[in-house]
């Protein structure tokens, strides 16, 4: 009987039939005979030999059943190990490829999607050829693909029909049309520069002509297309200046159309019109002077009982065109030099308006502008801005240090860390190059009242944020709260001006709100107090 199993395990092993001969090898008697160790031993390399033939030809569920067999047969040998090692590693790197094909079909979508059809197809180019298949989805991408040219083909026609025809809201629809299918088509700037040529043409000939009525219409026909050519947006924007001069003319602020003329006529080539009422402005500006320093400005107690009780403060904005104020709004009281801005979620700042400000010790009487705690006796540090510089200058006091090297002299820049004595220190910021306020933040210092731990050298403008250029840091905010400044109103909006303010029939700035001292404003779902300083 032993040998018949033997023999029987032996056939079946030369005939190829590895799994039948390992049934027959393994049964008693035979698996503990010398010849049927011998016979094991070549079927579990036989075994090994076949399911590394597996795995080189791909067969993974295959070359894993062989090797289950060997590591039965024969336990935790080295080429059974090494083969379920390979096994494994060819199984990660399937994975790998087929996560790496995923991938490649939703980058290959986003640029279709994009309209860049050009850069899917070299994305799916460069897939293949680094020797990876992906499968059913390289048809679907190229279908989407073949879709998507057609689609920007017959875009690029109409495109090309309506131009050609000069039809100006037709074009500027197609084009857009087009922008939106393929944004880097190579013929998208040669299009739109054929649309909005004649009207930039059209619109400098009507404003030479002081025909600025028809230039709204003229604008209307290109509109969606003035951030694509820069010629239409320098003429809107200096037509734009324009209205803003007027609502100035019509608002009686001559002095402030004046100067907004004088900036409007570069961007308008100095046209001879644009100088006529630039010289009227200023004589108008000149009479009114004249005019409010007659002897009936002696008359004392006129009209105060129809002005309001509290002054209202304005804040210049980010753009260089001035703002109105209201005739209700007009004050008779000087801004203060010194106040404390307080918004919630924020805290409360020091606002100091003077362009020079001195520091030195806290005392019973206050004889410098920022009196700090553990500054040293004796000493004074003045900060001065000069057309939008500042410098510190130490008097009396030999211990003071910018950047941790010693000085008395030194022009401030962003970021500057000061130490004055061995205690007193805080850090210089002007985060905005385009707005001169500067930001003193107190560390080794503090003010009279603990509360306040920043120190704002204010200049016209202030930008509450969560951004790098904000004065005041705010991280709740979704909208910057911007503060300015100018002719005695002080003002706060929230986000940032856009280029085409306008204003309401009061003369007020759309979206913006006058501070009263003392009075809480609601801005943005975010409260604004500006109060007078003691500190």
């Amino acid at each position: 009987m032993f040998n018949l199993r033997l023999r029987q395990a032996e056939t079946a092993f030369a005939e190829g039939r590895l799994n039948e001969a390992a049934r027959l090898v393994e049964q008693q008697g035979v698996r503990d005979h010398r010849e049927g160790q011998l016979l094991l031993t070549r079927i579990v390399d036989a075994f090994v030999d076949r399911g590394r033939e597996h795995l080189e030809t791909g067969r993974l569920d295959e070359a894993r059943a062989d090797c289950g067999e060997a590591k039965k047969l024969a336990g935790e040998q080295s080429s059974i190990a090494e083969l379920a090692g390979e096994i494994a590693s060819s199984k990660q790197d399937i994975q790998k490829k087929a996560v790496r094909k995923q991938q490649v079909a939703a980058e290959v979508g986003q640029e279709i999607a994009r309209g860049e059809l050009d850069l899917g197809e070299k994305l799916l180019a460069k897939f293949e050829a680094d020797g990876a298949t992906v499968d059913s989805v390289a048809g679907r991408i190229n279908d989407q693909i073949a879709v998507g040219r057609e689609r920007v083909e017959a875009a690029t026609e109409r495109a090309r029909r309506e131009v050609e025809a000069g039809h100006a809201r037709e074009s500027v629809a197609a084009i857009l049309e087009l922008q939106k299918l393929s944004p880097s088509h190579p013929e998208l700037v040669n299009l739109i520069d054929q649309v909005t040529s004649p009207v930039v043409s059209q619109l400098w000939f009507e404003v030479e002509a002081a025909r600025l009525d028809r230039v709204e219409s003229l604008i209307d026909s290109v509109r969606p297309l003035i951030d694509f050519d820069p010629e239409l947006t320098e003429v809107c924007r200096a037509i734009d200046s324009a209205t803003e001069v007027n609502s100035l003319l019509e608002a009686a602020r001559f002095n402030d159309a004046y100067l907004q003329l004088r900036k409007l006529a570069p961007l308008l080539g100095n046209v001879t019109w644009l100088s006529e009422v630039a010289d009227k402005a200023k004589q108008a500006a000149d009479l009114a002077v004249e005019i409010q320093s007659s002897p009936l400005s002696l008359i004392s107690g006129s009209g105060s009982k129809a002005l309001p009780n509290k002054p209202v403060f304005r804040i210049q904005n980010l753009s260089d065109s001035p703002l109105p104020v209201p005739a209700s709004n007009l004050q008779s009281a000087a801004l203060p030099q010194r106040l404390i801005l307080q918004i919630d979620g924020v805290g409360s700042a020091l606002l100091l308006r003077q362009p020079e400000v001195s520091i030195g010790a806290s005392g019973r009487t206050r004889s410098c502008d920022i009196a700090l705690t553990g500054f040293p006796d004796g000493g004074s540090v003045t900060i001065e801005r000069t057309s939008g510089r500042y410098q510190l200058t130490a008097a009396n006091t030999e211990d003071v240090a910018v950047n941790d090297r010693s000085c008395q002299k030194k022009s401030l820049a962003d970021k500057d860390s000061v130490r004055i004595g061995k205690r007193c220190r805080f850090k210089f910021r002007r985060p905005s190059a385009d707005v001169p306020s500067a930001v003193l933040e107190l560390t080794g210092a503090k003010l009279s009242r603990p509360d306040i731990r920043s120190v704002v050298l204010f200049d016209e403008t202030l930008v509450v944020g969560s951004g790098q250029s904000s004065h005041l840091m705010a991280r709740n905010l979704e909208q910057p709260l911007i503060l300015f400044v100018r002719d005695g109103v002080f003002y706060v909006r929230s986000g940032l001006p856009n280029r085409t303010q306008r204003f309401t029939r009061d003369g007020a700035p759309q979206g913006a709100q006058p501070l009263m001292l003392d009075t809480p404003v609601e801005v943005g779902g975010t409260r604004v107090t500006i109060l007078s300083a003691d500190v």
